[in-house]
């Protein structure tokens, strides 16, 4: 990677889960170019403009805009939203990539990323990183072992609220739990220092300690100071309940709601822990407690 070429960020001005705006953030902190790539230019690219940010406009489903966007560049972080459209958009991505001489990507991925994925978005997720390989790039997919804790705010607010129950298709077993910004930190690490992931081209960062639903009930409950207990319910009733929420969350949608029931419904055995997160960023990932504490999660 050449110093003096920016680094281009997919997913900058995201909203759920936000690794793209950490990773922007992040990398313009250390010195580090970065080139912003949105799809409309409005109040949340401030920020990041103010920072030093260089801001272009491209569509992932438009490939003629990601040209002009990506050229003179060598190294790309890609995300995609938890929704349908990424192998589309991988496509797009890696042909414009290929015009304008980009060398190395490195992919926000998810552990459920495979041709026999219980998910339909873990399938396309894989048939996405097929074509970055394809396309010929120096690849790093980040398949991410681990759900975010803040998909606890925004899927389960409500009932935590109203009902004092965590409604899903989990069973109640060990699962590993992150904070979004811990998996940006990841991809930071990896793209400026990928000597530190071998010569691997997909890991599996996920977590040192786990929590089943329970403990996340004890721990959310015992944040809020109210009783709160763990309810597993079929996939198909977590989808419907999911499903519901896009009346009134434009951040959830039918494809999210997909994903997530299946994936958890087909979660019979713990996937083990690792420490990955610690031995790339040299810094422990964030547990439920202190990413109650730090306001994080459950702001008023």
């Amino acid at each position: 990677m050449s110093a003096a070429k920016p680094i281009l960020v997919v997913g900058a001005t995201g909203r759920h889960g936000g690794t793209g705006t950490t990773v922007a953030r992040t990398l313009l902190a250390r010195g580090i170019p970065v080139r912003a790539l949105v799809r409309t230019v409005d109040a949340r690219v401030e920020p990041l403009k103010t920072l030093g940010a260089q801001i272009v406009m491209g569509d992932l489903h438009d490939r003629s805009s990601l040209v002009e966007a990506m050229s003179g560049i060598e190294t790309a972080f890609f995300t995609y939203p938890i929704s349908g459209g990424i192998v589309d958009a991988a496509a797009n991505f890696a042909s414009a990539g290929r015009a304008v001489g980009l060398k190395r990507v490195v992919v926000m991925s998810m552990a459920p990323s495979h041709p026999q994925s219980p998910s339909h978005l873990g399938r396309a997720q894989w048939l996405a990183e097929e074509a970055m390989e394809w396309a010929g790039f120096t690849c790093l997919h980040l398949r991410i072992a681990a759900v975010f804790f803040e998909n606890l705010e925004l899927l389960h607010r409500a009932e935590i609220e109203h009902e004092g129950v965590i409604r899903n298709s989990f069973t109640d077993i060990p699962v590993s739990w992150i904070a979004s910004e811990d998996a940006a930190r990841v991809a930071v690490a990896a793209l400026l220092h990928p000597g530190k992931f071998g010569s691997d081209t997909a890991v599996y960062p996920g977590a040192p300690m786990q929590y089943t639903q329970s403990d996340i009930a004890r721990i959310v409950g015992a944040y809020l100071g109210r009783t709160l207990r763990h309810e597993n319910i079929s996939r198909e009733a977590w989808y419907h309940s999911i499903v519901e929420l896009c009346a009134t969350n434009d951040r959830v949608n039918p494809d999210m709601a997909g994903h997530i029931s299946a994936v958890a419904a087909s979660l019979t055995k713990p996937f083990p822990p690792n420490d990955i997160i610690r031995s790339v960023t040299g810094q422990a990932p964030m547990s439920l407690e202190r990413a109650l504490e730090s306001g994080r999660l459950f702001s008023h």
